[in-house]
C-alpha cells in the first residue's frame, strides 16, 4: 500500500507515538544522540516500531527526527549513515504488515536569518540532503514535524518537493 491509497481507504490514519521517551526507557542517556542508536542499537528501534505497529499505527516514523549534519556532528555519524539505518530498522519492524515508513524530519536546530545565523539556502541544502537520503533508503513519505518557524518549513517543503517524489506531511508547534 502507498500513502495515497492509505488516505483513500481509511477514515482515520493512525501515526505512531513518541520515540524519545521510548528510547529513554530503553536506556538512552541524557544528552545522547537518538539517531546514533539506529546503528548502535538497531534492535531497540525495531522493537519500538513493532510496539507501535501492534498498537495500530498505520505509519511509523523512522528514528530520523534529528538526523541532520548539524545535530549528528557530536556522535560521529553522517546523514548518509543514520538515515538508511533508520529506514532499514523501521522496514524490518513493518515486515508482514501494510504499515508505512515515514522519513521523520524535525527542525535543524539552528535559527534562520534574520533571527539566527543559518541562511535559507543552507537550510534548504540540509533538508535536501536528508530527503534524498530518505527517498534512496526507501521511505514511503516525508514528515516534517514539530516545526516552529514558517520560513524553516518553507525551506523544508521546497527541498522535499524539488528533490524527491515522496508525499509530504507537515506539523507545526505554536
Amino acid at each position: 500500500m502507498d500513502f495515497r491509497t492509505l488516505l483513500k481507504t481509511k477514515e482515520f490514519v493512525i501515526l505512531d507515538g513518541a520515540m524519545g521517551t521510548m528510547l529513554q526507557a530503553k536506556g538512552l542517556e541524557m544528552g545522547g544522540t537518538p539517531e546514533a542508536l539506529n546503528i548502535d542499537k538497531p534492535d531497540w528501534l525495531v522493537d519500538i516500531h513493532r510496539q507501535y505497529i501492534n498498537a495500530g499505527s498505520d505509519i511509523v516514523y523512522a528514528n530520523t527526527f534529528g538526523a541532520n549534519r548539524h545535530k549528528l556532528e557530536k556522535c560521529g555519524y553522517t546523514v548518509q549513515q543514520a538515515i538508511p539505518a533508520a529506514i532499514k530498522n523501521a522496514r524490518k519492524a513493518c515486515e508482514g504488515t501494510d504499515t508505512l515508513v515515514a522519513l521523520d524530519i524535525g527542525p535543524i536546530g539552528q535559527l534562520l536569518e534574520p533571527t539566527g545565523t543559518l541562511s535559507f539556502e543552507e537550510a534548504y541544502e540540509m533538508y535536501a540532503e536528508i530527503v534524498k537520503a530518505g527517498e534512496a533508503a526507501g521511505a514511503d513519505l516525508v514528515v516534517f514535524e514539530t516545526m516552529t518557524d514558517l520560513l524553516d518549513v518553507k525551506a523544508a517543503v521546497l527541498a522535499a518537493k524539488e528533490n524527491s517524489q515522496l508525499p509530504i506531511m507537515t506539523t507545526m508547534t505554536f
